[in-house]
């Protein structure tokens, strides 16, 4: 549990900081904003291109992992979505966006620099695997939940492609693969380069992170935002476990990647795409607030058991 606590607490409190900072008023809106771009598009690509090109890029194609993982993606965003309608009344492209809550975890801000804190540059693969596949599955159950309402279904496609083409952790990650597939090592001065911008990414993306979720509104909607949470947080991580406990077959460290990314708080990209649909934003906005928040009591725990794996 130490081991446990020796993670986690140093992880949460730079998010904490980052809320502190707001807070204090120590920056803005505009501040924050600009602390959360330096974060994604400048030390976090480096930081994954780095440790995906430390490994060996043919393990990267696990294709058993990888269907194991995106039918419990596909499953918690569908019955999600359903569920929005149903039970909640939402409309349809309200309903898309509420399951991509409830499917979308922190990938960028948190899973990245957690997993390889917690097990080591190995876990950069499937992690890179996730955050790939994760997007293209994900973009594309949004886009046939918001159809009716989001253009011609060319228009979709391109859309999710650019979305794609222009995030610069995806960019990372191939451009990780296609350098460790090559067999060329970096030069000396451009490795230092890269890994004074890696050291700075966990630390930037996390009190950015903190920074962002500063002041939204959690009591509206309240139901709806707690059966978000208790969906990411706890149902999401319980049935990729599951999946994957049940269904033999894939590495004990792959296992617990999955298991650790499914339990993080809902993706900050969330509300970029709730904005981009012109649905559910405010709300989605309060349920990465509260998700992050309880995550700080949940992720620990589940961080502990999948160390008892």
């Amino acid at each position: 549990m130490l081991d446990v606590l020796a993670i986690s607490i140093p992880f949460f409190g730079l998010i904490f900081l980052g809320f502190g900072a707001r807070l204090v008023r120590f920056c803005d809106d505009d501040g924050a904003r600009l602390i959360s771009k330096f974060a994604f598009f400048i030390t976090l690509p480096p930081f994954m291109f780095y440790h995906v090109a430390s490994n060996d890029p043919a393990a990267f194609f696990n294709f058993g992992f990888l269907w194991r993982y995106e039918l419990v993606t596909i499953l918690v965003f569908g019955l999600s979505g359903l569920m929005a309608r149903g039970v909640f009344g939402l409309t349809r492209n309200e309903g898309g966006i509420f399951g991509l809550n409830t499917a979308y975890p922190n990938y960028g801000y948190m899973g990245v620099p957690l997993v390889i804190l917690a097990f080591g540059e190995e876990a950069a693969l499937p992690m890179g695997l996730m955050l790939f596949s994760d997007t293209i599955v994900l973009l594309g159950m949004t886009a046939f939940f918001v159809s009716g309402e989001g253009g011609s279904p060319l228009t979709i496609i391109s859309r999710i492609l650019m979305t794609m083409v222009k995030n610069p952790l995806l960019q990372a990650v191939v451009a990780g693969l296609l350098f460790a597939a090559s067999g060329l090592s970096l030069p000396l001065v451009a490795e230092r380069f890269v890994l004074l911008l890696a050291g700075g990414a966990a630390p930037a993306a996390l009190f950015a992170l903190g920074a962002t979720v500063y002041g939204q509104p959690i009591r509206a909607a309240f139901r709806e935002i707690s059966a978000i949470t208790i969906i990411k947080l706890v149902a999401h991580p319980l049935l990729v476990a599951a999946m994957f406990l049940l269904i033999p077959g894939q590495d004990e460290l792959w296992i617990k990647v999955a298991i650790i990314s499914a339990c993080l708080p809902v993706a900050a990209n969330v509300f970029m795409l709730s904005q981009v649909y012109d649905a559910y934003s405010g709300r989605t906005a309060s349920a990465i607030l509260a998700s992050t928040v309880v995550a700080t009591f949940t992720v620990p725990v589940i961080l502990y058991l999948v160390f008892l794996i």
